[in-house]
């Protein structure tokens, strides 16, 4: 057996499955900022069970829907087992199994071209990982969806309609795990449900449509078994969209070509993706790519973070349209396709475990230095007091809950809105606070902190603030956070 695994030839798929990898380990050498409230959530959740209003803020009584509790219950698990690095790790396997699927997608639609599906795995990983690619449940949801358009494929592909009776398992585990991408599942289903149409004039393929009719609906009702029911379901339609969120939230402000590199190399990719499939093999685009591809562009270009779902669907459907391009052709020899092959493997192989055993085990549970520091200080000044009160604002709330504190707000954008919480707009006044001069005194009257964390690039006015009632009790020369200490 390890003969056989240990052929020239097969060091191809360790390059190519290695490769990635090798630069997500060279881009991403940090947890994300969102684990730290994931992380106190997850805590909460092992320890007491599903919860319904929030726990995690110094606001009373506001309602919740947690919609990640099953992924946040995980992911504390595997950081109270293994700390930071098990979940470095975590992501890296998870970014495997994102690999994998786009390889047994683009390999079933391509009839076996091997390294064409290698080839477009690759691209579409690159361009993953320089974008989406970190410690949040997103992972499992791009997990998730390719999963769900594998079975669909398949199901094309043979005419079994025992493979579609995965797809309620899938809607279970992605309302669970992750709720808020639910609806896309729905929308995919919905997408293969059009192109079973048999109009050859309008280019629909035609297929078999009433069992993924049947197993649409039973896909939609699966989703009602979690613990928030039909709130877990329609939670997203009143967190989408919200101005506030879109200015604050980077992720969620509309595609801009120009914002940053990464937008650009998305811009160039999606140009070259169009170009190969109006000069590529016409009978063999469908129509339910073509949808996936513009309805996530449309979803991207509304909210940057919807570019992922356009990253994972724009490049497999060129295994199809490019199935008869065998790109081991340009190589003519066999010797000099055999030296590439190993020194390729053999140098993925030797920079991945290199990259593996120095950067994993110095994976840093925390922020920045001086974050952890801010709130260090404060442990110190109130003795370990978990009950004060403190501000912090939106970036860093996550760290301050994940230390055991309770916070004014966190990274969870949607929970502070009043359409969900039913309590108060609590996000909209954050932004009047570091926007508007004249509310900051009405807003220390109003809550009366025990402790303030400023971070001049957010809370500029706070940071600089001269205030009778509040001292200095953090800063540093090169710090961008200060602490104060109610008097």
């Amino acid at each position: 057996m390890w003969k056989r695994v240990f052929k020239v030839r097969n060091l191809k798929f360790v390059a190519a499955f290695l490769l990635p990898a090798i630069l997500l380990m060279f881009v991403n050498q940090e947890l994300d900022n969102d684990s730290w409230f994931v992380l106190a959530e997850g805590r909460y959740l092992v320890e007491n069970g599903i919860h319904y209003t929030d726990v995690l803020t110094i606001h009373e009584g506001m309602n919740i829907v947690v919609q990640n509790y099953g992924f946040a219950m995980i992911f504390y698990l595997i950081h109270n087992t293994f700390g930071a690095s098990g979940l470095y790790i975590m992501m890296l396997a998870l970014n495997f199994v994102i690999c994998y699927l786009l390889y047994r997608i683009c390999m079933l639609i391509s009839n076996k071209n091997t390294n064409l599906s290698l080839f477009i795995m690759m691209l579409t990983d690159f361009l993953l990982i320089l974008g989406f690619v970190t410690t949040r449940a997103q992972m499992v949801s791009y997990i998730i969806m390719l999963a769900l358009i594998y079975v669909l494929e398949l199901y094309i592909k043979t005419d079994k309609s025992k493979y579609l009776w995965w797809l309620p398992v899938i809607s279970i585990l992605q309302i669970n795990l992750h709720a808020s991408v639910w609806w896309m599942l729905i929308i995919i289903i919905g997408v293969y449900i059009i192109d079973a149409i048999h109009k050859p004039k309008l280019r629909l393929q035609g297929y078999r449509m009433k069992p993924l009719i049947v197993v649409g609906i039973v896909v939609f009702l699966a989703g009602f078994i979690n613990p928030y029911g039909v709130k877990m379901i329609t939670y997203i339609f009143t967190s989408y969209g919200v101005p506030e969120i879109s200015r604050m939230v980077g992720e969620m402000k509309p595609y801009y070509i120009f914002r940053s590199r990464f937008e650009v190399f998305v811009y160039v990719a999606l140009v070259l993706t169009l170009v190969l499939y109006i000069f590529g093999d016409s009978k063999k685009v469908r129509v339910r790519y073509l949808l996936m591809l513009f309805g996530f562009l449309a979803l991207g270009l509304n909210s940057t973070k919807g570019l992922s779902n356009l990253i994972l669907t724009m490049f497999f459907p060129l295994a199809l349209i490019y199935e008869d391009v065998r790109i081991e052709k340009v190589f003519d020899a066999t010797l000099a396709r055999n030296a590439v092959m190993l020194w390729t493997g053999v140098v993925a192989i030797s920079v991945f475990v290199a990259q593996f055993v120095v950067l994993v085990p110095r994976i840093k549970d925390g922020p920045a230095d001086e974050v952890i520091a801010a709130v260090d200080s404060i442990e110190e000044e109130s003795g370990g007091d978990k009950t004060v009160k403190i501000y912090v604002g939106y970036n860093n709330g996550g760290y301050v809950e994940y230390r055991g504190y309770k916070a004014y707000i966190d990274p969870r954008a949607e929970v502070f809105l009043k359409r969900n919480n039913g309590k108060e707009n609590i996000l909209k006044e954050w932004e009047d606070m570091v926007t508007k001069e004249a509310v900051l005194e009405e807003f220390l009257d109003k809550y009366g902190f025990d402790y303030l964390i400023a971070d001049r690039s957010h809370e500029g006015q706070m940071y600089n603030m001269e205030n009778d009632n509040y001292k200095l009790i953090y800063d540093n020369d090169e710090s961008e956070i200060r602490v104060f200490k109610k008097i």
